[in-house]
C-alpha cells in the first residue's frame, strides 16, 4: 500500500464517500417509510373521527354502542402505535441526518482550498447554522412586520387618501375627524414599533439580567392585554447569556400563544430557584386543550411548542407542557443552574 499524501487522501475520501453513499440510501428508505406511517396516521385518524361520531349518533338515539364503541377502541389503540412508530423514526431520521451532515462536515478535512490548508469542517458548519439562523429569522421579522407596522402604514395611506378627498370635497368637519383617528392610528403603529425594537433586543437582559427583562416585558405586555398577569421571581444569579436569553424568548412565546388562545384568563408566570435547579412557570387559567389531539390531527406538535421545546434543549433545559380540556395551560422548564 503507497503512504504517498495524495494517495492515502485519495483512499480515505473514496472510503468516506462509500459509507456517505451508504447512509443516504438508509436515509432515503427511512424517509419513505416514515411518509407512509404519516400517510397510515392520517387515514387512522379520519376513520377514528368518523368512528367516534357514528357511536355518539348510536348512543343519542338509543341504539347499541357496544360494536361502535369496540371500534372505537381498536381504532385508537392502532392510531396511538402507528403515532408512536412514526414519532420515533422521526426522531431517528433527525439522528441520521445529523450524522450524515457531521460526516460530510469532517470528510472537508480530506480537500484542501487554493492555498492548500485543509478546510476547518467546524468553521463551515457556523457559518451554515449562521446562515440558516438569519434566513429563519428573516422569515419571522417579515411576518411581524407584516402583521403589524405594515399594516399601521396601509391603513394610515388610506386615511391620508381619505383625507385629500374631503380636502377636495370641503368636507372640513369629518375631515378633522378623521385627522383625529389617523393620528391615534399612527401613535398606535409607533407603539408598536418601539415595542417591536424592545423585543427584538432586549437592553435589560444584558445590562440587568433575565429577571429584570422579564419585568419589563411583561409590564409591556400587560398593555396590550385585559386579563390580569402576575409575575413573581426569586433572586436568580446572573446565568449565561444563551440561557438568559432563550428563558426570556420562550416566556415570550407562552404569554402570546396564552393572548391567542386563554381568552383573557389569568396567567402567572413563575422564577424559581430551589437548590442547584432552575424553575421557569408560565400558566393560564384557560381552557386548555387535548395535547395529544392537537398532536394528532396537525400529524406533528404546533410550531410553537416546538421551537420552544428545541430551545429549551439547546441549553441544557426540560420543556413540558401541562394542558387538558377545561383546566388551563402551564409550560414549565426546569434546568441546572449553571
Amino acid at each position: 500500500m503507497s503512504t504517498e499524501p495524495a494517495v492515502l487522501l485519495e483512499r480515505a475520501t473514496a472510503i468516506v464517500n462509500a459509507q456517505l453513499t451508504e447512509l443516504r440510501q438508509l436515509y432515503q428508505a427511512a424517509l419513505q417509510q416514515q411518509e407512509s406511517l404519516v400517510q397510515r396516521v392520517r387515514l387512522l385518524s379520519r376513520q377514528l373521527d368518523e368512528a367516534v361520531i357514528q357511536e355518539q349518533f348510536a348512543r343519542e338515539r338509543g341504539l347499541s354502542t357496544v360494536a361502535a364503541a369496540a371500534r372505537v377502541h381498536q381504532l385508537r389503540t392502532e392510531h396511538t402505535a402507528a403515532a408512536t412508530t412514526e414519532s420515533e423514526l422521526r426522531r431517528a431520521l433527525r439522528q441520521l441526518d445529523q450524522l450524515i451532515r457531521q460526516i460530510e462536515m469532517s470528510s472537508t478535512t480530506l480537500t484542501r482550498n487554493a492555498e492548500g490548508v485543509a478546510a476547518d469542517p467546524w468553521v463551515q458548519a457556523l457559518r451554515a447554522q449562521i446562515i440558516k439562523g438569519r434566513e429563519e429569522e428573516r422569515i419571522r421579522l417579515a411576518r411581524e412586520v407584516h402583521d403589524g407596522p405594515a399594516q399601521v402604514l396601509a391603513n394610515a395611506m388610506m386615511g391620508v387618501e381619505v383625507c385629500q378627498n374631503l380636502l377636495q370635497e370641503q368636507q372640513l368637519d369629518r375631515l378633522g375627524a378623521i385627522l383625529s383617528q389617523l393620528g391615534d392610528s399612527v401613535r398606535e403603529g409607533l407603539r408598536e414599533v418601539r415595542s417591536f425594537i424592545a423585543d427584538l433586543r432586549p437592553g435589560k437582559l444584558e445590562e440587568q439580567g433575565l429577571v429584570a427583562a422579564l419585568h419589563e416585558y411583561i409590564r409591556r405586555y400587560r398593555d396590550t392585554v385585559t386579563n390580569p398577569v402576575h409575575f413573581e421571581a426569586d433572586s436568580v444569579p446572573r446565568l449565561p447569556g444563551e440561557v438568559e436569553i432563550v428563558l426570556y424568548r420562550i416566556v415570550q412565546e407562552a404569554l402570546q400563544n396564552a393572548r391567542k388562545h386563554a381568552r383573557g384568563a389569568p396567567v402567572r408566570v413563575t422564577l424559581t430557584v430551589r437548590k442547584d435547579r432552575l424553575y421557569l412557570s408560565i400558566r393560564d387559567e384557560g381552557p386548555g386543550f387535548d395535547l395529544r389531539e392537537v398532536s394528532r390531527r396537525a400529524g406533528r406538535e404546533s410550531w410553537g411548542l416546538t421551537s420552544m421545546r428545541e430551545r429549551a434543549e439547546l441549553v441544557g433545559a426540560q420543556l413540558t407542557v401541562i394542558t387538558r380540556r377545561g383546566a388551563g395551560t402551564e409550560v414549565q422548564v426546569t434546568m441546572p443552574l449553571p
